[in-house]
């Protein structure tokens, strides 16, 4: 793993049990964590967990843009269909136990589970703010546009304002608007047009429409696993092998187990943050997918409200260089298996 992720986890870590604020197990801005000081990084990791304890606002029902104009900051989700298949959905799902950059989630084709990485969210949404549907073109009647039979559309929920800080301190869209896409011109431009406004229709950049299609999801996930709110935390039962394990916590009062014993927080923190430190390297291929066997390491998190969703996390073994990770029975990615190993060793050490 490299040195710069691992700096992401223990940080957001230390700052988790050190503060009263909601945290996870690590900070997802990796472009920051290469060019800030770990005391900037702390500071605006407590800001962001003041925002996030903040009550979320009514989500009002969103209705129909004829000309859709959004900024980067208001767009709430993007989905594409092609073809009449979904291949991508990424959306904004606010939660009192998240933190605000958790909210993010990639639906199709992975699911809730996955932490979306934001610096590639927003090359994305810089790609669609400049489409624009504000100048429909005259199209001779005889012209094959292609937008009555298209089955392919990207879907766009956004706050309805150009104003920046106004859309970041806005919750939920209020507007959506779904981009039918036709045929190409022959000139570098594809027809579409906004549905329900289907008799004015504009021309967009092929090129920009096949980038925004050819997209690659793996690249639009940060490459932590999970991200579990410790404030959220009650206990983690830990599978390894043969051998059972339990950590308890208590971070209000600070209190911190292994099993029945009671250790220092900086104990605890070693383990804890050793657990949220394994990264994804790849994607699993679908037909190489056997769980025959008990997985080497399972890990349960405990939640200590029912509002809050239980996290199952299992490593099985893959092929001599990885492991298959499976959250919550969805198995995608591969992981190291050596720093599997390595965690298994810890714990077993650690109790």
């Amino acid at each position: 793993m490299q040195n710069w992720k691992k700096k992401i986890v223990i940080l957001g870590l230390s700052v988790s049990l050190g503060m009263s604020g909601v945290y996870g197990c690590g900070n997802t801005e990796e472009t920051k964590a290469e060019t800030e000081s770990a005391s900037g990084e702390s500071q605006e990791t407590a800001e962001n967990a003041e925002e996030s304890s903040q009550v979320q606002e009514e989500k009002p029902e969103t209705t129909q843009a004829e000309h859709p104009q959004f900024v980067a900051d208001g767009i709430r989700k993007v989905v594409l269909v092609e073809d009449g298949q979904e291949i991508f959905n990424l959306s904004n799902e606010p939660a009192g136990y998240k933190m605000d950059f958790d909210y993010w989630e990639i639906l199709n084709p992975y699911d809730e589970t996955v932490t979306v990485n934001t610096e590639t969210m927003y090359d994305l949404f810089d790609v669609l703010c400049g489409l624009d549907f504000q100048a429909p073109v005259a199209v001779d009647a005889e012209m094959d546009t292609g937008i009555a039979d298209s089955q392919t559309s990207i879907t766009l929920d956004f706050v309805n304002t150009l104003d920046a800080t106004q859309a970041k301190q806005t919750d939920y869209a209020d507007k959506t608007a779904t981009i039918i896409l036709g045929n190409e011109d022959g000139a570098g431009n594809r027809f579409a047009a906004v549905q329900g406004f289907e008799d004015q229709i504009y021309k967009l950049s092929a090129s920009t429409i096949d980038s925004i299609f050819g997209l690659d999801p793996f690249s639009y996930i940060l490459k932590i696993p999970v991200l579990v709110n410790i404030d959220t935390v009650e206990s983690l039962e830990i599978q390894a092998g043969k051998k059972s394990y339990e950590m308890n916590v208590d971070s209000v009062n600070g209190e911190y187990q292994f099993g029945n014993k009671d250790v220092e927080k900086t104990d605890f923190t070693t383990l804890y943050q050793e657990i949220c430190s394994i990264m994804l390297e790849a994607e699993a291929e679908e037909e190489k997918i056997t769980k025959e066997e008990e997985p080497g390491l399972k890990i349960t998190f405990h939640r200590n409200s029912e509002e809050y969703p239980e996290i199952q996390v299992a490593y099985y073994s893959y092929d001599d260089t990885y492991d298959l990770l499976e959250v919550n029975g969805n198995s995608y990615f591969l992981v190291n298996a050596e720093e599997v190993d390595n965690l298994v060793s810890s714990i077993k050490k650690a109790f």
